[in-house]
């Protein structure tokens, strides 16, 4: 007999880590297939993810993660010079 869905699961499906991380299931499917998703496993045909390592994979991915400076970069960047097109040798007929 199945749980009604009413009940909280410490497990989340697939359809619902993608809700959760505002992507496609498709998405989820391939990142775990390349090993950049949270450890889940198979229960019949269905894939699941447990809460508390789906908690721990978030906050080991906002720990590396870098804030962007590229506001501050671009100040800080001296400004390249403009390039035209490349001039091509002008061509003698002899």
């Amino acid at each position: 007999m199945t749980s009604p869905p009413s009940e909280v699961s410490p497990h989340l499906t697939v359809k619902q880590l993608a809700a959760r991380w505002h992507t496609t299931p498709a998405a989820i499917y391939i990142a775990r297939h390349r090993g950049k998703a949270p450890q889940g496993f198979r229960r019949g045909s269905r894939v699941l993810f447990p809460l508390a390592e789906v908690e721990r994979f978030e906050k080991q991915e906002m720990a590396v993660d870098r804030p962007s400076h590229r506001r501050t970069a671009y100040e800080h960047r001296p400004p390249e010079p403009l390039r035209g097109r490349p001039r091509r040798p002008a061509a003698t007929r002899a």
